[in-house]
Formats: structure tokens, sequence, C-alpha cells
């Protein structure tokens, strides 16, 4: 089976300079292997075939044989990186509790262990979900993040 540090480093060695970063990387036991990049900008199909080119460009497939797919981390993942967080401060996020269930808001702060999200206002509250007063803070621990599909 191929070695995940392997994928990682020829990733990483294929976005020196720019502003992709690694997000994670899987290796199947089958070596179908998933790159997955983010950016502080955007991550293009262009970019992509070309950490794709890079990494097949210094493997061996009569070695061993692999599928490589090199995809953009994109909006339905869950931040994971500090680097993540901060391209979403003052931006629309979804924090999954299970105390709470979804809570949409702002991202105000993160701090690596927290974040402060000031809730958007429902707009019709109910009883079973009443409004929500002032910035919340969350333990990374406990929730998952998810940047706003916002149409």
């Amino acid at each position: 089976m191929i070695e995940k540090g392997l994928i990682a480093s020829l990733a990483e060695e294929a976005i020196k300079d720019t502003d992709l970063f690694l997000v994670e990387v899987k290796v199947k036991p089958s070596n179908v292997i998933e790159v997955y990049l983010d950016s502080d900008t955007a991550v293009n199909i262009d970019q992509c075939v070309a950490v794709s080119r890079f990494v097949e460009s210094r493997m061996d497939r009569d070695v061993e044989d692999f599928e490589l797919s090199v995809l953009s981390y994109g909006l339905s993942g869950a931040l994971k990186l500090p680097r993540q967080f901060a391209k979403y401060i003052n931006k629309e996020v979804e924090v999954k509790t299970k105390e709470q269930g979804r809570v949409a808001g702002t991202l105000k702060a993160y701090d690596g262990q927290q974040i402060i999200l000031t809730p958007t206002p429902a707009k019709k509250p109910s009883k079973r979900k009443p409004a929500v007063e002032g910035d919340l803070s969350f333990d990374l621990n406990q929730v998952s993040v998810f940047p706003a599909i916002v149409f």
C-alpha cells in the first residue's frame, strides 16, 4: 500500500510558493488516493490538475498501481485547519452540535480551542428553537464547523 506520508510530501512540494494548502490525504487499501486542497482564495481545476501531474510524475505505476484524485476541499467538509478557520472569520458558517443541533451564524473568532459565533437571527423563532441573543462560544472538541452554503 502506498504511504500517506509520501503523498502528503509530494503534494506539499507541488503547492509550495502558492496560496494552496493541503487539508487531507486519504489512501484506501486498493491504492485509491484522494488529495484535498484548500486555498486562501479559491482552488480551480487547473491547480488540481497541476498537483495531480506533479504527484504522478514522481511515482512509478510499474512498482505499485494507483488511482489519484486531487480535489478542492470545497464546502462539504468540516473546517479542520487553523488556516481554514482564519479564512472564514467574519463569514457565514454552520456549527453542528449535539445539544443545539445546527446553528448558523457569522464566525467572529477562533483561538485554536474555541470559536465565537454570532448567530443568524431566526426568521420565525419557535418554542422548539427560541431566538438566541448575543454571541455563542463553542469548544471545538464538541462541534463541527462547516462553511455556510449561501444562495
